[in-house]
């Protein structure tokens, strides 16, 4: 007996042994490791737009994906156009073209012209008495068509650059500007009367390396019906616009996004943050619209219009839209160029570079003038109103479509500033 339970005790010593609970986390234990090695010889990583940025078509100029302290930014580039229902008067009855020379003489005026460009003859034969009417505050002139019409693309891009920014006609002021060859967008609009084109064209001009129209309302004064006038309308209002939305995924750092986009006036992030939360714990996660981020002044007008102005009420231009851009009330003192300009020097300070929600972007010509304003958001994107009249929407810019705006102006600079409270 006693050499059995030696020789049972020696083969105890190499055994494991087991309690019931024991064996069964035993035999989980083997179930799970043969599913392990299973799940790594099979496993294909399911991939995430939001992780892998490569997936982005690089044959898709419209759309784009950039990382930096702002967090992972989405961008397509989009269209917008003006709703029909705001083409009214316009349309409708389209008054003459009128250039109104403020505080002149019939005989300054004609020297101007000549001074840029235009032959003593044209001249003569376009300021035959109809045409033209001198006041106290100045001289009208309706270029009639035998003028407008005959001016070559050389001389109309050299005499309105001459004459734009005196007031002398608000579209000489701000024309409709095409950067690079996005022209050809208009010319084949499916939705443009061949005639139509055929005018247009001749009035069009070269301006650096894109294309301009100052004489709006001679266009629309030359097509027959109101339909093809309001296509007319709409092709040409179209803006080059960006849409802008921030990725978040488990990998993202919302606390980094917070310390970028929540200093500005008016933008609590506390209030969107639990919107960041959910989609960080989503398995996919998701994006966050830029619209979210911006302050209400900006957030309620962006990607639209404004309504035709009444008598009485702001130009809302680019400076009154960057400098209300943190305002609950609007501040209409930003129409003075003297009040802006003096705000600026007490508020800002020039930096090399915008690289600060908030930061500002201003286009300065050789005398010093601001021509555009705007308010930098993130990687290469503002948010900006083109030119003074209502026929521009709110909008994200690419800073080098903004610039594009003034083509034909090697004077225009780009300045930076940032508010000295930042």
């Amino acid at each position: 007996m006693s050499k059995n339970r030696q020789r049972e005790a020696a083969q105890a010593s190499n055994a494991f042994q087991f309690t019931l609970a024991g064996l069964i986390v035993f035999s989980l234990a083997l179930i799970g490791g043969a599913s392990y090695a299973t799940y790594q010889l099979t496993y294909q990583p399911r991939i995430n737009p939001a992780d892998n940025f490569t997936l982005v078509d690089p044959s898709d100029k419209s759309s784009a994906v950039h990382i930096g302290a702002w967090g992972t930014l989405a961008t397509r580039d989009l269209s917008l156009e003006r709703p029909a229902e705001f083409l009214t008067d316009e349309v409708t009855s389209p008054p003459p073209e009128t250039w109104f020379f403020k505080g002149m003489k019939l005989a300054g005026v004609k020297a101007l012209l000549a001074q840029n460009g235009i032959a003593s003859a044209q001249i003569e034969a376009a300021f035959e008495p109809q045409n033209v009417t001198e006041q106290a505050a100045g001289v009208a002139f309706q270029p009639p068509d035998n003028f407008l019409f005959t001016l070559s693309q050389p001389a109309r891009a050299k005499l309105y650059a001459a004459l734009g920014g005196y007031g002398v006609n608000p579209y000489l002021d701000s024309p409709f500007v095409f950067p690079g060859g996005t022209i050809n967008a208009i010319y084949t609009d499916s939705r443009l009367n061949p005639e139509d084109l055929a005018v247009l064209k001749r009035l069009i001009y070269a301006n650096g390396t894109g294309h301009q129209l100052a004489d709006y309302t001679a266009l629309l004064g030359k097509i027959p019906t109101a339909q093809r006038r309001v296509a007319m309308a709409q092709a040409l209002s179209r803006q080059s616009a960006v849409m802008a939305r921030l990725v978040v995924n488990h990998k993202t750092d919302i606390n980094k996004i917070a310390d970028y986009w929540g200093h500005i006036p008016n933008v609590r992030f506390t209030d969107i943050r639990p919107l960041f939360d959910s989609l960080k714990a989503l398995p996919e996660g998701g994006s966050v619209s830029l619209i979210y981020l911006l302050p209400p002044f900006a957030r309620n007008r962006l990607y639209t219009f404004p309504l035709p102005p009444q008598a009485g009420e702001p130009v809302m231009d680019s400076h009154w839209t960057t400098f209300n851009f943190y305002s609950e009330t609007p501040d209409n003192r930003f129409n003075d160029p003297a009040y802006t300009v003096n705000y600026i020097t007490q508020n800002y300070y020039p930096i090399a570079a915008p690289s600060v929600y908030g930061d500002v972007l201003v286009l300065m010509n050789e005398r010093n003038e601001i021509k555009q304003s705007a308010v930098f958001l993130a990687d290469d994107l503002v948010f900006t109103k083109n030119g003074s009249n209502y026929r521009q929407p709110w909008m994200i810019m690419h800073i080098p479509d903004l610039l594009a705006t003034y083509p034909a102006s090697p004077a225009i600079r780009p300045v930076y500033l940032r508010r000295k409270s930042q």
